[in-house]
């Protein structure tokens, strides 16, 4: 190739601006000069052809035999490129990348060389300038001692640790980069592999953040928070990860003990208030008892009053039935047959109207006393209680009683029980035979625990369930007056002797299927069920 005389290459030379592009000769002196040269340096090709390259180094690089060098190594090695401060005309200095390749004959002499220099200033500022941004961002990792901040691999082993984390992990670079960063966690939360459910779920949403307990080298546990954020590159290609610990232990106690604290001031506030509560409780169960007592006194008062009036009432009213009661049995016994059919029958009526006086009576005076205990409690044999009220209530042959051997004992006072049993048996009896003469009285009994239930049933007319309230109110009676004997008063006395001494009644009938009366009895007294 003639350098002085090839139209093409000139023209090539003169349409690149971005690159200075010149040739030497064997001795480094500037044979040619581009457009982009004299843009780039300073110089016109007038100004510059014939003058030592050298001219563009500064003085120091110049002196120590460095463009010597260039040239000696591009010859050596057929090509030399290097970066470095280069001179403009004007004295300034601009970064500049070289290029130096040899330039030979046919025969392999050398000719001279070309020189290739484009100008890198604004690319090494910004280089320089992410440089020094990415060494001050890394003193400052490196130097932050309140966060663990450290990079792990896609797979989480460590590939960089900062202070902090030595501080709050206790383990040097050196012991822990490239291991696995479930080091720091506690072996539940490994065999669990939440560590790895960390970077799946950091690697999916890009960011993960949890607290929770963490392990130091020693051992010790501590209460962290951690960051973890996903690194990717251009390409979306995930890298690795980001992870910043902070050591929240202190933090965690403070709560611990604000919330031990305000736990203690709430229980001492509530142990007040219970304590205000009793107190109130106590007064309140003081005047209650006062209350108790004043109306203990004059419900004894109006027991006794009530006492003396049913006996006076009893007496008074009885002693006139009594009279009348002779008088008719006087007339009997002095008229004997000369009474006419229709006076005797006046007479057998007036003798039954007296006999249902007095039992009405002595219903009355019995359920003003049956609430009432009399007398402690004793150990009773219901069977024999069952077995004597029948012997009481004379019931005709044609009833038949059904009574188990083994009905239970009980805390009871005999009178008011039996009086229960003579009521419900006798009850029986009267309902049973307004269907048929014959009629089968059955007793039943289950055992309860601290209770038995015993039940006294019939094969009478059943009683329809709008019924089975009102018929243990006292002159309750469904039947006729006329049909069966009786005051309607012997149920309401069973209710009260019950319900008085802690124990409850129950009624299963139905019309045409007969009625069972049930009452549950404690087979133990309780506490003031009696004075």
């Amino acid at each position: 190739m003639n350098l002085h005389s090839d139209d093409m290459y000139r023209r090539l030379l003169e349409r690149v601006s971005a690159s200075a592009i010149f040739a030497l000769d064997p001795a480094g002196h500037v044979l040619s000069w581009s457009p982009g040269a004299e843009r780039l340096k300073g110089y016109a090709a007038g100004e510059i052809v014939g003058r030592h390259f050298s001219t563009f180094y500064p003085e120091e690089v110049a002196a120590s035999g460095f463009p010597q060098r260039e040239l000696e190594a591009a010859t050596r090695e057929g090509r030399f490129e290097d970066e470095g401060w280069r001179l403009r005309k004007d004295g300034s200095r601009f970064w500049a990348n070289v290029i130096i390749t040899p330039l030979r004959d046919g025969a392999g002499g050398l000719l001279g060389f070309t020189k290739v220099t484009r100008d890198l200033t604004a690319r090494r500022e910004e280089t320089e300038a992410l440089r020094r941004s990415e060494e001050r961002f890394r003193l400052l990792v490196q130097n932050v001692r309140d966060y663990a901040i450290l990079l792990l691999d896609p797979e989480g082993r460590v590939t960089s640790w900062n202070e902090g984390a030595e501080r709050i992990k206790g383990y040097s670079s050196d012991e822990i980069i490239g291991r696995s960063f479930t080091a720091f966690y506690p072996e539940e939360a490994v065999a669990s592999g939440f560590p790895q459910t960390e970077l799946a779920a950091a690697a999916r949403e890009g960011r993960f953040e949890d607290e929770g307990w963490r392990v130091r080298k020693d051992g010790s546990r501590f209460w962290a928070n951690v960051i973890i954020t996903a690194l990717y590159d251009e390409a979306g290609g995930l890298v690795g990860y980001a992870k910043v610990t902070r050591d929240l232990t202190a933090r965690r106690e403070a709560e611990e003990q604000a919330r031990r604290l305000a736990a203690e001031e709430a229980a001492h506030a509530e142990a007040a208030r219970r304590e205000e509560e009793l107190r109130a409780a106590l007064a309140a169960a003081r005047e209650a008892r006062n209350d108790a007592e004043r109306a203990a006194a004059a419900m004894a008062e109006a027991y006794r009053e009530l006492d003396q009036f049913a006996y006076a009432a009893s007496h008074d009213l009885k002693a006139p039935l009594r009279g009348i009661a002779n008088l008719a049995q006087w007339i009997q016994d002095d008229t004997g047959d000369r009474l006419s059919s229709e006076s005797a029958e006046h007479l057998r009526l007036l003798h039954g109207r007296v006999l249902r006086m007095e039992a009405l009576i002595d219903g009355i005076l019995a359920y003003s006393r049956a609430g009432r205990t009399l007398r402690a409690p004793e150990t009773v044999d219901t069977g024999e209680l069952v077995n004597e009220a029948i012997e009481l209530l004379a019931a005709p042959a044609e009833v038949a009683f059904e009574v188990p051997a083994d009905l239970p004992t009980v805390q009871a006072e005999r009178v008011p029980l039996q009086q229960v049993f003579l009521n419900l048996l006798g009850n029986a009896v009267k309902h049973g035979r307004t269907r048929r003469p014959d009629v089968t009285v059955r007793v039943e009994w289950r055992d309860l625990g601290d209770e038995v239930e015993i039940a006294v049933g019939d094969d009478g007319p059943g009683i329809a369930p709008e019924y089975h309230e009102r018929i243990w109110g006292i002159f309750q009676t469904l039947a006729p007056r006329d049909q069966v004997e009786g005051t309607g008063i012997g149920l309401s006395v069973v209710k009260k002797v019950v319900e008085s001494r802690g124990g409850r009644v129950a009624l299963d009938s139905a019309p045409g299927q007969g009625a069972t009366f049930r009452f549950v009895w404690p087979k133990t007294c309780r506490p003031g069920d009696f004075a």
